[in-house]
């Protein structure tokens, strides 16, 4: 094809080799990262699950020792919104290494894709929530 002398299969092989050489260092950078900002196991305060509500607003559920606070956090402040229970909220504080399980409730789906848009659960709940069949969704605990 051209007269640069270089073949095909080394060009392939070249880019196959950079192509790996990018994404193990991308891999390395992400473990490095993951194991920096990660908190301690059996730390004394662990943020058990954060959920946004808009552009700096936000509701965190956290755990201090035996007690679990749900916290509203804005840019300026945080407050203390409820004290619950850990079977409220399914958590197992007795869990293996000081952390915190959630206990797998029926009705429950947890996985990568939970709470969000892509997620199954999310549409059939949604579904039920508009044709009006409330036994289609697990009825949610609020907190006293």
């Amino acid at each position: 094809m051209s007269g640069g002398g270089a073949s095909l299969g080394e060009l392939a092989l070249r880019l196959a080799g950079s192509l790996a050489l990018v994404v193990g260092l991308l891999l390395l950078i992400a473990r490095t990262v993951n194991r920096r900002f990660k908190a301690p196991t059996g730390a004394a305060i662990q943020v058990v699950h954060r959920q946004a509500l808009g552009r700096g607003q936000g509701v965190a559920v956290v755990s201090v020792g035996t007690r679990v606070l749900v916290l509203g956090t804005t840019e300026q402040q945080v407050t203390l919104l409820a004290e619950v229970e850990p079977d409220e909220i399914g958590l197992d504080l007795d869990a293996v290494d000081g952390e915190i399980a959630p206990v797998d409730a029926p009705g429950v789906h947890r996985g990568p894709l939970a709470g969000s848009v892509l997620s199954p659960q999310t549409w059939k709940q949604t579904l039920a929530a508009v044709t009006g069949q409330a036994d289609a969704v697990p009825p949610r605990r609020r907190a006293s």
